[in-house]
């Protein structure tokens, strides 16, 4: 008859394990968070960036006053 291991775990090894992973998973999606939102921000003020120097550059070449840009 072939032995089969098994393997014991107490219930503190249980909450010690769940202990380490669980905040650890948490800090991850966090700092991902972070890094997402980060991305967007600096994605969009290059796009307004760019929008405002487009606007200038025409206001130039038309000699019209600026618009400004939408409020939305």
């Amino acid at each position: 008859m072939p032995g089969y291991d098994v393997v014991a775990m107490d219930g503190l090894s249980i909450i010690g394990t769940v202990g380490f992973f669980v905040p650890a998973a948490v800090l991850l999606a966090l700092v991902a968070g972070a890094v997402v939102r980060d991305r967007r921000l600096s994605a969009r003020e290059a796009s307004e960036e760019a929008t405002r120097e487009a606007m200038e550059r025409e206001a130039v070449r038309d000699g019209d006053p600026p618009t400004p840009p939408r409020a939305d």
